[in-house]
């Protein structure tokens, strides 16, 4: 009897101990599956509501949610040139719920034109991918007497210095491409500063300049109107919207200067999330109506690997550190 007594205590006792076994693995692979479902995901912004990257955000951020159903809030942090919200990301907890639509200023070059950063923008970060790259285009009052680069060159060097083109801020993307072409050409602009790509528009239609540079989605309006002429293409290859413009390359300037957007998380984010964003991403953008969407806005659909996108981000400081050293280009 007392034998039975004791095979049936241990018999309670493993079953025991195997039920709580089970509980706890399935307990800790319930916590693994939580992710992204257990709490709001946040895209950061590191510009206003209503410019280009929160559009793309927004986007990104709609498909994210009919994928997993889960809630994806898009948060603008503006200010210094993007810095606030790429280093509230910087010191985010890498857990797969705090994200950066980021460009090439926060992302890469304003460790070239910023004295000191709260931030590394090289080692503090995560690179998921690049969400689309967006050529920019020279554009020039629609009286100016050139109708293309080579024309627009002969006419600077006859007026050196005379050239008036507006510049959507020191440091800019289009500021820093301006500068470059001044280089590869030996020619001399008079570049006038303002504070964003509409004032310089709005000065351009009221022919107070003479040329422009910026993304072609800020310009197409006016460009399929006949409110202003384009003259080249800054890309590697024509761009779709506009098949007869030719590239920089062709008119002999081995130059592209194509302005990004993508997606970082803090730095350290766990394989597995990296490489399921990463998919999501990559379903998003080859989506046919998020793909006219982008179109309509003048942006182009440009997916990429997380090792891409970091190579990416190294050749774009590679890229402009010279022509900031040159003309010590200074944000501070």
């Amino acid at each position: 009897m007392s034998r039975l007594i004791n095979t049936d205590f241990w018999c309670r006792c493993l079953s025991t101990m195997i039920l709580a076994t089970l509980t706890v693995l399935a307990g800790t692979s319930s916590v693994q599956a939580k992710w992204p479902m257990d709490k709001p995901m946040t895209l950061i912004v590191g510009w206003p509501p209503g410019s280009s990257f929160d559009v793309v955000a927004r986007i990104i951020a709609n498909g994210i949610h009919k994928k997993y159903g889960n809630t994806v809030v898009v948060e603008n942090r503006s200010g210094a040139s993007g810095n606030i919200a790429q280093s509230h990301v910087a010191r985010s907890k890498p857990d797969g719920y705090t994200f950066i639509v980021t460009t090439p200023g926060p992302a890469a070059n304003n460790i070239l034109t910023f004295k000191s950063l709260p931030y590394d923008p090289l080692t503090d970060f995560t690179f998921i991918s690049v969400t689309n790259k967006d050529p920019s285009v020279l554009v020039v009052r629609n009286n100016l007497p050139v109708n293309n680069l080579k024309e627009f060159i002969q006419y600077a060097k006859a007026n050196p210095g005379k050239v008036q083109m507006g510049s959507p801020g020191t440091g800019s993307y289009s500021h820093m491409t301006q500068l470059a072409l001044q280089d590869m050409a030996k020619v001399e602009f008079n570049i006038v500063p303002y504070r964003g790509p509409p004032q310089v528009l709005q000065d351009l239609l009221g022919e107070r300049l003479d040329a422009g540079m910026g993304l072609v989605g800020n310009y197409m309006p006016q460009i399929k109107s006949g409110k202003l002429k384009v003259l080249v293409v800054f890309s590697e290859h024509r761009d779709q919207k506009l098949p007869d413009i030719p590239t920089a390359i062709e008119e002999g300037y081995a130059f592209s200067s194509q302005p990004w957007t993508g997606i970082e998380g803090p730095k350290a984010l766990p394989e597995n999330i990296v490489k399921d964003m990463n998919q999501t991403l990559r379903e998003i953008l080859s989506n046919k109506a998020v793909i006219e969407k982008l179109a309509a806005l003048g942006m182009t659909a440009a997916p990429s690997t997380p090792e891409e996108f970091e190579a990416l981000v190294k050749a774009e400081v590679d890229k402009w550190r010279p022509i900031v050293n040159k003309y010590k280009i200074s944000a501070d």
